[in-house]
């Protein structure tokens, strides 16, 4: 049976039921209208198929300026094509099943349960969409809530138009209009470091998850980059009220020299006598991947434009967990990735 959203959602105000209002096209998607809370009174607008639970001042907010930007410009083709900071579809994939533990079935293989049919998944902070969309296709049986707080979503919500197991939402990781303990698997990739508070973030993900649910979060690591060091010389000069579109072109602009670097690190790190180095060291392996201009673009614009973009240590974020009731169970290979299984009841 198809799962309704409004099973899932409630007023990022005040935590109350939401009902529909105006018309919808389908009873367990909304898709028009507007949502009403029957305990506070706010109503929230359905807009190109997407329930819009933000606050005005989260819809104005700069995150919402600069990931929209971003995420609207990588759909409209000025960013990569084929991949996501590099990651082919397939990649990302294997790296959601590898935080959760999951076995996926083969292709055409018999008698196999997918280990995620019945469970309720939730990608917060979704980006580009591109990973949940193709989670929902791979896994019919489960439920997929994508939710960020960027107006591009709605390129998310036309991706997603012909999966029924998939509901997206426009909502902020500070006020998520999702019901508490209604999560079995929460994804939250690259998301929380960009607030400006990341643990209150942290804590109100552990909140949406479920007893015995998983939940994975990756942040920045506490490490020296060069990128960031440009970021820095720039914040005095005014880099967080220049255009969205200022910014852009200068990320295109610095994508060049970096890539004459990349390839350069490239060269060197596949020499015979570093070869078995830099295998051993994973900020090596990260440092020498191999990257494209399109990429990089992407990647100077990610460190560039946000305005918060705080870092931290794999100790620290287990910390996190251990204090919310949950129990780190496992590292992720890129730092800083966690994923912990809540262990004891929400407080």
């Amino acid at each position: 049976m198809r799962v309704s959203v409004l099973d899932f959602l409630v007023c990022p105000s005040c935590s109350g039921k939401l009902r529909l209002g105006g018309t919808t096209a389908d009873a367990a998607e909304v898709t028009t209208g507007e949502l009403l809370c029957v305990d506070c009174g706010l109503d929230y607008p359905v807009a190109d198929g997407v329930p819009r639970l933000v606050s005005a001042r989260e819809r104005d907010s700069h995150v919402a300026a600069s990931f929209g930007f971003e995420w609207q410009t990588f759909h409209d083709g000025g960013f990569e094509s084929d991949t996501v900071f590099g990651r082919t579809i397939d990649e990302d994939v294997a790296q959601f099943h590898d935080v959760f533990d999951i076995k996926a079935a083969e292709s055409g293989e018999a008698g196999r349960r997918d280990p995620l049919d019945g469970l309720v998944v939730a990608d917060i902070g979704c980006g580009s969409g591109k990973l949940t969309v193709e989670l929902a296709r791979r896994h019919p049986g489960a439920t997929f809530l994508a939710v960020d707080v960027n107006p591009a979503i709605t390129e998310v919500a036309k991706a997603a138009a012909d999966l029924p197991n998939l509901h997206v939402v426009q909502g902020s990781v500070f006020a998520l209009p999702v019901r508490e303990q209604s999560v079995d698997r929460l994804w939250c990739n690259g998301v929380i470091h960009h607030t400006g508070a990341t643990e209150i973030a942290f804590t109100g993900l552990t909140r949406l998850v479920a007893q015995d649910g998983e939940l994975f979060v990756w942040v920045y690591q506490r490490k020296v980059s060069p990128l960031v060091l440009v970021r820095d010389l720039l914040r005095p000069l005014g880099l967080h009220t220049w255009s969205h579109r200022t910014v852009y072109r200068i990320c295109r602009a610095l994508s060049l020299p970096t890539l004459i670097a990349v390839r350069l690190l490239n060269t060197i790190a596949g020499l015979p006598v570093l070869r078995s180095l830099v295998e051993r060291s994973t900020h090596a392996r990260i440092l020498t991947r191999r990257r494209n201009y399109d990429e990089l673009a992407l990647t100077w614009f990610d460190v560039l434009s946000p305005r918060y973009r705080d870092t931290y240590t794999v100790e620290q974020v287990e910390s996190w967990y251990t204090h919310s009731g949950f129990e780190p169970v496992r590292r992720y290979w890129w730092p800083v990735g966690v994923t912990g299984k809540r262990t004891k009841p929400l407080r």
